[in-house]
């Protein structure tokens, strides 16, 4: 535990709502809670977290490191703002990220962490930085989250160390990245990562994207151009339902579908926020062959504002999804979905904790 720490190695700060800073001197809070990737320091009067958020916030930085091809040097700083504390950000928003770690006024702030990871290698040209940072962020909405739109150059030229990317770039920012990893790997932002800097132009990283993709822009921006526009919800990766092993859940047993049970409660292990008036639990489950799957679902207690999010361990806007009630259902929901790994994400009131059970049939169980 340490008494302060000042910010360090401050440059243009990125953020969920795009933020940007110079050298601030602002004194980070004490820290209370350290995990092998993570140590949390809330500014007086923060808000209280649920159980499971901390140690979700601490493998998110694991998972984001692999994801980017490298490894945690040290602890990543999380400050949790307050309402009445300062911030280090410029532009008004939940969060910003700087060298050694993130401010943000919510936990969690998964497209924050994104940027704290790449910041310690020094981040990346700002239209692609965000980019990244909405595909493998988190899917909170805000209102700058629209269907992707405009001009693909006008973006990657909108983006400056001196004023970051402008909001209205980020919707296009996220679908083009998802475009290039869906397509080519994640070795494109790698490798824009290791060889652009927030001070990049345009010039450079496409000549970065070339030499990846070994494709000649002009014929990458043809290709895009025929990819469907969609919102971030939809292009974006749920990297912590499809990659944490811990998060896996049998579906079935033998020829049987189970019920998969799920206490959902901020006092519970595993149990994530609040954030927005929400808590939840993320989960997954493998599905063995395309075809059509049945959801039941019930909760203990009031199913009012539950919700059942199903996401497919994909990217772009053919990505499968499907949301529902967390709660019995009339007619019972009924969804076509691909062979492959499932994020399901568990919602539910703030406050209004409940066991939960889901239970999917079909794909040779029911």
């Amino acid at each position: 535990m340490q008494s302060s720490l000042v910010w360090r190695s401050m440059i243009v700060l990125l953020g969920a709502a795009g933020c940007e800073a110079e050298e601030s001197g602002l004194e980070i809070p004490p820290i209370i809670w350290s995990g092998a990737q993570l140590d949390y320091a809330p500014q007086p009067g923060a808000y209280e977290l649920c159980e499971g958020t901390l140690p979700y916030m601490d493998r998110y930085v694991g998972l984001v490191a692999d994801a980017m091809g490298g490894e945690v040097e040290r602890p990543l700083i999380y400050v949790h703002g307050s309402e009445d504390g300062d911030s280090p950000c410029e532009r008004d928003g939940v969060g910003c990220a700087f060298r050694d770690g993130v401010y943000a006024k919510v936990a969690p702030q998964e497209h924050e962490i994104v940027h704290g990871v790449r910041g310690w290698y020094g981040f990346s040209q700002l239209f692609f930085e965000e980019g990244t940072a909405e595909i493998l962020g988190d899917d909170a909405r805000f209102e700058m989250r629209e269907t992707s739109n405009g001009d693909l150059m006008e973006g990657i030229e909108a983006a400056s160390d001196e004023t970051g990317l402008p909001f209205r770039w980020y919707p296009r920012a996220g679908h083009f990245v998802a475009h290039l990893h869906d397509r080519y790997g994640l070795e494109v932002t790698r490798a824009l990562l290791l060889e652009t800097d927030a001070s990049s132009g345009a010039e450079r990283a496409i000549e970065v994207i070339e030499d990846v993709t070994g494709v000649e822009w002009e014929d990458l921006v043809d290709e895009y151009a025929k990819e469907p526009e969609c919102d971030q919800a939809r292009f974006r990766y749920p990297l912590y339902g499809c990659e944490e092993p811990t998060a896996l859940r049998a579906r079935c047993e033998g020829d049987e579908a189970v019920f998969i049970r799920e206490r959902i409660a901020c006092d519970e292990p595993g149990t994530v926020g609040p954030r927005n008036g929400e808590i939840w639990k993320t989960i997954a489950v493998d599905v063995p062959e395309d075809g059509e799957y049945t959801f039941f679902s019930w909760v203990e207690e009031g199913a009012a504002g539950s919700r059942l999010v199903v996401e497919e361990c994909a990217l772009g806007c053919d990505k499968i999804m499907a949301e529902m009630s967390l709660g019995f259902d009339i007619p019972i929901p009924v969804v076509f979905l691909r062979k492959g790994r499932y994020a399901l994400r568990l919602t539910r009131p703030e406050g209004a904790g409940t066991d939960a059970s889901v239970r999917i049939s079909g794909g040779g169980c029911g």
